[in-house]
């Protein structure tokens, strides 16, 4: 089992790091592990939090996984920060547990790089599928 730990990923400018910082660590299987980037806003409702989550398929022959970012949209009305929306974004994925785990590896590294992949990212900016 993986230590939790701060997570910095990078802004959309490619350049500027943001760092998700370890909230809560998961107590065991559908318990979600938790990070928040708290030097986005003094304001805890207005912090983007990503959770992470693991736990058993039904007959126990695969584990399956929830990560979860939900980024609060901010803005500044009259010198008030308001909340306008959440971008709620998941993935979930089931990773069996009768193959190699180099196989199982490689998929889910596999999915992790197509989903930073410059047309995938281009999709999600516009919120359409490639045509």
């Amino acid at each position: 089992m993986p230590n939790m730990a701060d997570i910095t990923v990078k802004k959309a400018d490619n350049v500027t790091n943001v760092v998700y910082v370890k909230h809560s660590p998961s107590a065991g299987d559908k318990t979600p592990a938790v990070w928040k980037q708290n030097a986005l806003s003094t304001i805890p409702m207005h912090r983007p939090v990503f959770t992470f989550m693991t736990k058993d398929n039904g007959p126990k022959t695969a584990r399956q996984f929830t990560a979860t970012l939900k980024y609060p949209i901010v803005s500044i009305e009259n010198s008030v920060p308001v909340l306008k929306a959440i971008t709620p974004i998941t993935a979930t994925g089931t990773l069996p547990m009768n193959v190699s785990a180099l196989d199982v590896k490689e998929a889910a590294y596999q999915f992790g790089n197509l989903m930073v992949d410059a047309l995938i990212r281009a999709s999600l900016d516009e919120g359409s599928s490639p045509s």
